[in-house]
């Protein structure tokens, strides 16, 4: 069985990207835009998160929690 590395983050972190950008582009109504936005977010929080883990760095992990609060 094959180890998750960084580019099984960063394939399920675009995924739900552009699943959040052809929700705002797409959809009216004003909570699932919302909703959206929140996923465009967590995707790039979960980017942060590996990257960080990756070079052993906490400055990632900083950012996220600044993107979430």
């Amino acid at each position: 069985m094959e180890p998750v590395n960084i580019n099984h983050y960063l394939l399920l972190s675009a995924i739900l990207f552009c699943i959040g950008v052809a929700g705002v582009l797409f959809r009216r109504n004003a909570i699932i835009i919302f909703m959206c936005i929140e996923l465009m977010l967590n995707s790039v929080n979960l980017l942060l998160t590996a990257f960080s883990n990756q070079h052993n760095d906490a400055s990632g992990q900083v950012f996220v929690i600044f993107i979430i609060l």
